[in-house]
């Protein structure tokens, strides 16, 4: 069965201070993304303003945020031969802290 709600993909990464650039991925992942329907809603950076409510949060964290059409999309984007062969390119320069689905969500 399809999945008809829209899908949220999480990620939370660290930038490290041997800082390199992310434009090789972004130039790799932005036609991947545009594939499945991807949209990036929030495009974390570690001087981002985040206001804490609750829980632990690691200084120097940033947070990333994409939506995909279904968890359909999102996974098949994930899986992808493609995005696997470029995943490196961002994990390489910024370490994920977490990374997850939030699946069927009505909106955000």
């Amino acid at each position: 069965m399809a999945h008809k709600k829209p899908a949220y993909l999480l990620i939370s990464s660290f930038t490290s201070e041997k800082v390199g650039s992310l434009d090789a991925y972004i130039e790799a992942v932005d036609p991947l993304m545009e594939r499945y329907g991807g949209e990036l809603l929030v495009a974390g950076t570690p001087d981002q303003p985040l206001i804490q409510y609750e829980g632990k949060w690691n200084k120097g964290a940033a947070v990333t945020l994409l939506r995909f059409p279904s968890i359909d999309a999102l996974e098949s984007f994930w899986d992808c031969a493609e995005y696997q062969e470029i995943k490196h390119l961002r994990t390489s320069i910024q370490p994920p802290n977490f990374t997850i689905a939030i699946v069927g969500a009505d909106a955000i």
